[in-house]
This record gives structure tokens, C-alpha cells and sequence, in this order.
């Protein structure tokens, strides 16, 4: 792919600059686009690739960062309009670039293989060590690989966090004397590690928490200016909720998962949020709470609450997460991010097999 990416390549005209926007905004399948998904239809094309030509370009003047913005925007335009017309051809492009594009300047990164991720083989642990029986054993999926990030918290970071963590303590009897998320992460453990505790009950935990948060003001404006629910019945969500709820989201957002940004959908759709490291997942390493308390209350609390889907896709090898406005989830079972098996280092495993409990987390 080095030597393809070694092209020269010319800056499109203004005509073809229009296309592309026509592509990017209006969703139309231009002829750049159609070439764009021809030349990643087989390896044998991939060097009439404009996307590969405009990065040979953009490096020969030193990266995205120094480059003229006009290729940047181009190149960006060309790859947002390939996801929106094939997914697949996307993909490829992106991963093939790697490191050659910052993982901000791609629309979509849930497909997207981190460029300095290391990937061990998964493990396999025997269900006896878990307290259960020794006839199955239990796939642990990798840890992250990728380093830690120390995060910073605002003024209304540490008010919301403080309100929110209260409002755990309410619904579950239980407060920790830990600071901050390691606090909240406690105080979502203790609950899951209750006798006979259910996934069920933690989500609806969560929801009230949730509801609680957003107090009774909020959800009822909600309805009416994005899911358009009115006098009981619903008439949208309007085309502007997806859009306008992962711009606002982030600022709201920062105390559970740290930094996020509005991106695209899967579907090219305006929409998408992705989190570039989730706080709530590095702190706990446990994908049973990012489960449990997070991903699925988060949908059904968007769903069934406020009138607009929504599905989060979190990436145990990253600990991206993305979450996508407007897009209706996929049930548990036909989830392809819902691993079956604990993390390696999850310390909810050893809780559990610490007080016997014959359950995964």
C-alpha cells in the first residue's frame, strides 16, 4: 500500500468540488463517489483511488496538520460520502490509510482497526474458577492495549458527577467513600455483586438515575422539539433530533466518559458521538457494568423516555465507544459488540469467584 500511496495527486477542480458536496450533504451517489467505490471493489483498482491520491498529496506536504485544507476537505468530503454509499469500500479505505489519517479527520471509526492497537489471541478460563460447573469454559476477550489517559474534569464535570453519584446512592441504599468515577464504579459494583442480582435491575437503576438527572423539566421539552411526541402520540423524532442531540450531548457527557465528538452514523447519517477513550470503561475494565449500566439503560432510556433510538457501540480493543443517535439497536443476541466472555483483567471475575457466585459479570 506504500507505494500506492507514494502517488502524486492534483487537487480536484471546482466542479468535481461541487459533486462532492452534492455527495457529502445531499446524499446523492456522484460519479466521484461510484469511482471512489469501483477502485475498493478489488485490490487490482485501488491505485485509481482518489482518497489514496489526495493522502499521497497531503503527506508530501508534511500531514493533515501542515497540508492545504482544501485536500484535508476534500479527502474528508470523499470519505464521508463513500460511507454513506458503501459501508464496505469505507472500511478498506479507512484501515488502509491507517496511520496516514488522524482517527478525528474519519466520519466513522467503529470498523476501524486503531493503527498502534496490539491484539492478543483470546483466552480461555474453565467456568470452575467462576464457581460453576467445569464442562464449559468461558472466552475472556483481550484487554486494551492502548495507553491510559489521565482525565480532567470542568466545574459542571464535577457537579454533574456529584448529582449523579447521589442519585445512585438513592436507588441502590449504597454510597462509596472513593472519590470522583472510582466512587460511582464502586458504587455500581457493590450493586452487581448483590445475591442474585439481575441484569434487568441494574438497568432500571440506571434509568432512574437517569430520569432523575434529567429531572421531570427536561424530558417532556425533549418529546415535543426532538422526538415529537404529542398530546400521546408521536410524530417524529424530527429529522434535526440525531444532529442536534450528539452536538449538545458531549458537553453533558464529559463526567461518566470523558472527551467525545459528533461524528457520523454507520450509515454516513448525521447523528453519531463517538468517545475517543471512555473514562467509565478504563476505570472499571469491566464489561459487565459498560454493559449493564451503561450501554443498554442508555438505550432503552433514549427509546422508551425521550421518543428517539439509539444504539452505542463500545470497542473493548480501543475503548472508543460510538454512540448513534437516531439509529434503532440491534437485540443482545444479535449484537456483534456484545462479547460473550469477561475481559482479562476484569476485577468483577474475581469478585465473583471470590464470593462464589456461580455467574459471570
Amino acid at each position: 500500500q506504500a507505494t500506492k500511496v507514494q502517488m502524486h495527486a492534483s487537487t480536484l477542480g471546482p466542479a468535481a468540488g461541487f459533486r462532492l458536496l452534492l455527495a457529502e450533504w445531499g446524499g446523492v451517489r456522484t460519479e466521484d463517489v461510484a469511482r471512489e467505490s469501483w477502485a475498493w471493489s478489488h485490490s487490482s483498482r485501488q491505485s485509481s483511488s482518489m482518497i489514496l491520491k489526495l493522502t499521497a498529496q497531503i503527506e508530501e506536504q508534511g500531514g493533515s496538520s501542515t497540508a492545504d485544507r482544501s485536500l484535508v476537505a476534500q479527502r474528508r468530503q470523499l470519505m464521508t460520502s463513500l460511507i454513506q454509499h458503501d459501508y464496505s469500500a469505507y472500511v478498506l479505505a479507512a484501515t488502509t490509510l491507517g496511520g496516514l489519517i488522524d482517527r478525528e479527520d474519519l466520519p466513522n471509526v467503529q470498523d476501524i482497526p486503531h493503527p498502534t492497537r496490539t491484539l492478543d489471541a483470546p483466552q480461555r478460563v474453565d467456568r470452575a474458577l467462576l464457581g460453576g460447573t467445569a464442562d464449559k469454559d468461558l472466552e475472556l476477550v483481550p484487554d486494551c492495549t492502548l495507553p491510559n489517559v489521565t482525565y480532567t474534569e470542568n466545574a459542571l464535570d464535577r457537579v454533574l458527577l456529584s448529582i449523579f453519584r447521589s442519585l445512585v446512592a438513592k436507588h441502590t441504599g449504597y454510597n462509596s467513600d472513593k472519590e470522583g468515577i472510582l466512587g460511582l464504579l464502586e458504587q455500581g459494583r457493590e450493586y452487581m455483586l448483590r445475591p442474585a442480582q439481575t441484569a434487568e435491575a441494574q438497568h432500571e437503576m440506571v434509568i432512574a438515575t437517569l430520569a432523575g438527572l434529567m429531572t421531570p423539566v427536561m424530558p417532556p421539552i425533549y418529546n415535543t422539539f426532538m422526538s415529537g411526541r404529542i398530546g400521546g402520540k408521536q410524530y417524529g423524532p424530527w429529522f434535526w433530533a440525531p444532529a442536534l442531540t450528539s452536538w449538545v450531548t458531549p458537553t453533558f457527557f464529559g463526567f461518566l466518559v470523558g472527551p467525545s465528538r459528533p461524528n457520523r452514523r454507520r450509515d454516513g447519517a448525521l447523528g453519531g458521538l463517538v468517545v475517543d477513550k471512555c473514562k467509565f470503561l478504563q476505570e472499571s475494565g469491566c464489561k459487565g457494568l459498560c454493559m449493564n449500566q451503561c450501554k443498554l439503560p442508555a438505550q432503552q432510556f433514549f427509546q422508551e423516555n425521550l421518543g428517539l433510538p439509539l444504539t452505542v457501540i463500545p470497542n473493548f480493543e480501543t475503548q472508543e465507544c460510538q454512540w448513534s443517535f437516531g439509529e434503532k439497536p440491534l437485540p443482545v443476541e444479535q449484537d456483534p459488540s456484545f462479547p460473550r466472555g469477561c475481559l482479562v483483567g476484569c476485577p468483577t471475575r474475581e469478585a465473583l469467584r471470590e464470593k462464589n457466585q456461580a455467574r459471570t459479570c
